[in-house]
């Protein structure tokens, strides 16, 4: 459902903490093997970008003994080496600031440190960084790895979260740090627990918007691709259990505004400029090979009429539209005269418009 019907190609794995008692300790690397497991399977379903993350610091890590990190991330990477599936990428720490407030520093000297002892062991693998809960802490974090070429060369992408502090305005600042030295910029984590219908959930319709165009984020990912120990809304797929045995899964309202983009909008398109003359109607374009793709979010309680024109465009579009009675419906193409055509956008839904290109 994931991988294959919504082409999603991500996935952040989280380790969690208990694999290492104290510092030297033996490691149980159980956890993080079954994380390993899932990558090797869903690569074969789609999955492309992978990189773990820890969720949160061993009890006994301190910011004033790197090494001691530096070993445990060497021993884990080793690990999934071990099994077949090699990160490209690795998250250094899931959301400092939360993490007992590491400091700046002790993620610039774990960068240094962790990059040189990759490259020694023969790892191509880059480092994400910071993957902080929100885009304020984010900068200067990133900052901080970031201005020392020493650090920079083992960085892989900046990454950062939407939580609590913080708005799009945020965004632009980390683009440009980000652009400054050719990174990637992604959005790794969010997630609401208040999505537990069409109308709630349409809020992370608005928050993909802003993310794609405010802060031309490279990547979008959602916290929860799936969740399976009780049935949750916050979540692209619900899963419900007994004692172990799987009784129901269904896609949620968040399966399906993901899907008005990744189902479309794939891997190495790029966004190309769109204007709306309308503050209610939400437009974002994208062009891939011999194709144009264009996401319109109508925030309104009523529908909105809409009309394109696409330079260079086909004949028609094919339309696929989110409402809350129709999750990711296909609808009657519609014909371009002039390279332009129109639709009625309903009150709170996602259309996504793809028009071919000779």
């Amino acid at each position: 459902m994931l991988y294959r019907k919504l082409h999603l190609t991500r996935v952040r794995a989280s380790i969690d903490p208990g694999i290492q008692a104290r510092a030297g300790a033996p490691m149980n690397f159980t956890k993080a093997d079954t994380q390993a497991a899932f990558v090797k399977r869903a690569k074969e379903f789609g999955l492309r970008t992978f990189f773990p993350a820890p969720v949160y610091l061993e009890d006994w890590m301190q910011p004033n003994d790197v090494t001691s990190y530096v070993n445990w991330a060497m021993a884990l990477l080793e690990r999934w080496r071990s099994l077949g599936v090699t990160p490209p990428f690795y998250s250094v720490l899931n959301e400092p600031q939360v993490a007992r407030n590491f400091p700046a520093q002790w993620l610039h000297d774990v960068v240094v440190q962790l990059g040189q002892r990759l490259r020694a062991a023969g790892f191509r693998t880059k480092l994400v960084i910071p993957d902080d809960e929100n885009p304020v802490d984010a900068y200067t974090r990133a900052v901080a790895v970031l201005q020392d070429p020493g650090a920079r060369q083992y960085v892989g992408a900046v990454a950062f979260h939407i939580y609590r502090i913080g708005s799009p305005a945020d965004y632009p600042r980390l683009r440009a740090l980000a652009s400054r030295y050719r990174l990637p910029l992604w959005m790794t984590e969010y997630e609401s627990p208040s999505y537990d219908s069409y109308r709630t959930a349409f809020d992370w319709a608005v928050k993909m918007h802003q993310l794609l165009t405010i802060g031309s984020v490279n990547a979008v990912d959602y916290l929860w691709g799936f969740f399976g120990d009780w049935v949750r809304t916050d979540t692209l797929v619900s899963m419900q259990f007994d004692n172990g045995t799987l009784r129901s899964f269904a896609p949620t309202p968040l399966y399906a505004y993901m899907g008005q983009y990744s189902k479309y909008v794939l891997p190495g398109y790029r966004r190309v400029a769109v204007s709306s003359d309308d503050s209610n109607v939400l437009v974002s374009a994208y062009t891939g090979p011999k194709r144009v793709v264009l996401v319109a979010t109508n925030t309104s309680h009523d529908p909105r009429p809409l009309r394109i024109r696409v330079p260079g465009a086909g004949k028609q579009a094919a339309v696929i539209q989110t409402t809350e009675s129709a999750p990711l419906a296909p609808l009657a193409p519609l014909r371009l005269r002039a390279k332009a055509f129109q639709a009625s956008l309903p009150a709170f839904s996602v259309t996504t418009f793809v028009v071919p290109r000779p």
